[in-house]
């Protein structure tokens, strides 16, 4: 079909500036074209059977989907070989936007979720996206095999309409990762806790903040370990969400009513284990 081809040039630029040797900046530029994934295009799928564990929902495809084209900037600072603490560190920040025409998401463009009346999902071109963000990352190292490492990201979104602007739901929000970790100077052993904080999605992030389900902001607490057992076997074992929180990430409940009485369909799992064994040959 002609609506399914396209064809752009994506230029792109970037700058790396390091003025000392501990100290750099950098700028980049592209831009974008993303052609509809086949599965975007064909997609179908069909769930009409609640049994009390979830929501009645349709996927549909779209033949007329277009290419996604888009425009992004990104500018930021360095440091490496940083001496602080005892230890040695490297960090990045930077802010970013990005402008989208025809962007490509996957909305609920029908049904109210029931099994006479159930959500209709469907991969959509909206007309124009702006989204807009930070980032920034810290990581370092002791001689003793200690490790600390922290990222942080935060964006928000717009979709532009003849009707005006409304927030791009799909974005998800704030979020903190901070590692702690422990290497053995021999390599034989290690491990490491992991700590994940994702803030609640702010009212005006959402298109009906007075109807729309927020989950609440939540922090789980991740812990793995790793002992070579040989110099070709390693063994590794984890305990997640170590401190069994109850929670649900914003891309799975998007889309749910505060009135829903099935959202715990949606939760994370509990505290769970596992442990595996790599042999090298």
């Amino acid at each position: 079909l002609d609506t399914q081809r396209g064809d752009h040039v994506s230029p792109k630029f970037g700058v790396v500036a390091w003025p000392t040797d501990s100290f750099g900046a950098f700028f980049n530029y592209a831009e974008g074209f993303k052609p509809p994934a086949p599965s975007e295009v064909n997609n179908f799928f069909e769930n009409l059977t609640l049994g009390g564990f979830g929501q009645a929902y349709t996927s549909i495809p779209n033949p007329d989907l277009d290419p996604e084209t888009s425009e992004g900037y990104e500018i930021g600072v360095r440091g490496r070989n940083w001496r602080l603490l005892g230890a040695q560190w490297s960090w990045s920040a930077s802010a970013f936007a990005s402008f989208y025409e025809d962007f490509i998401s996957q909305q609920i463009v029908s049904g109210s979720g029931s099994a006479i009346d159930p959500f209709v999902y469907q991969y959509v071109n909206l007309n124009e996206v702006e989204i807009e963000g930070v980032e920034a990352r810290f990581d370092s190292a002791w001689d003793s095999g200690v490790g600390l490492n922290v990222s942080v990201s935060y964006a928000e979104g717009n979709q532009i309409t003849p009707a005006g602007r409304e927030p791009l739901e799909t974005i998800d929000p704030l979020r903190l990762v901070a590692g702690l970790s422990y290497d053995a100077q021999s390599g034989a052993w290690g491990g490491q806790a992991i700590v994940t904080y994702s803030a609640r999605v702010d009212r005006e992030d959402v298109a009906a903040p007075a109807t729309a389900f927020r989950p609440d902001a939540f922090t789980i607490l991740d812990l793995t370990a790793y002992w070579r057992v040989t110099e070709a076997a390693t063994l590794r074992a984890g305990v997640f969400n170590a401190t069994d929180a109850t929670y649900l990430w914003w891309s799975d409940a998007r889309g749910l009513a505060n009135t829903s009485t099935i959202r715990d369909a949606y939760t994370q799992p509990g505290r769970n284990y596992s442990i595996s064994l790599a042999y090298r040959f």
